[in-house]
């Protein structure tokens, strides 16, 4: 049966620019695995799909290398990278910077950045009781997103982001458990309190027990289903 590619679809995004949009579908087919690990990808292929020029199409994968996900041999050719680092391992190094993140913005939130949050709290409780588990990951990782914005460190949000790259299984796991989802939504609440309230040692400390609490519920549950993590 031949593949079907929903992520590498013909480039149609006036609100980015073409190479961050050429870049954030071809990385979109990678965790997706409608590019698989060990394939070679023909810049070709690619540049007949998106629709875009070679060179756009050099510089996306040029930066999905940088984030790990891509292999360039010379006079070979690209490849997607064979395996992932260790989910587990990720989890943690995720943890930690997510802490950071929450830290900073503990000192460095303004009053529009803690009003975002607040909002963005009342939409997850909002599609937490109602929605898809789709829908409760997308309003998380807005969440999330809003935290390492409110830090005012790029590094900090740059690394997480390639880290989660990695571990998004996990979250969807762990959301597709409508009590797990519930306890994630008041995990979240507790750290935007602890940033509210200005405390850095309380936000960081909370937003670290919660990715690794999730980390802890997947692994149980994958025992329980005999699988390996």
């Amino acid at each position: 049966m031949e593949k079907q590619d929903t992520a590498l679809t013909a480039v149609n995004d006036q609100f980015r620019s073409l190479s961050e949009t050429v870049y954030s579908k071809i990385r979109e087919a990678i965790l997706a695995r409608e590019l698989e690990p060990g394939e070679r990808l023909s810049e070709r292929m690619l540049v007949d799909k998106l629709g875009v020029s070679s060179t756009t199409v050099k510089r996306a994968l040029q930066q999905l290398q940088a984030e790990g996900l891509v292999e360039i041999q010379p006079r070979k050719g690209t490849y997607v990278v064979e395996s992932f680092p260790a989910m587990e391992e990720n989890t943690v190094m995720r943890a930690s910077l997510e802490g950071l993140a929450a830290r900073f913005a503990a000192s460095k939130a303004t009053d529009e950045d803690l009003q975002e949050m607040r909002e963005q709290i009342v939409e997850m409780r909002r599609r937490t009781e109602k929605d898809t588990q789709q829908n409760i990951s997308e309003a998380n990782a807005r969440f999330h997103s809003l935290v390492h914005r409110a830090s005012y460190n790029p590094y900090v949000g740059r690394l997480i982001d390639v880290l989660r790259n990695f571990d998004r299984d996990l979250r969807h796991q762990a959301l597709s458990d409508h009590e797990e989802a519930v306890r994630g939504l008041k995990d979240h609440i507790s750290v935007f309190e602890a940033i509210e309230a200005r405390d850095g040692d309380l936000a960081e400390e909370r937003m670290r027990r919660h990715i690794l609490r999730t980390l802890e519920f997947v692994k149980t549950g994958m025992k329980k289903g005999g699988k390996k993590f």
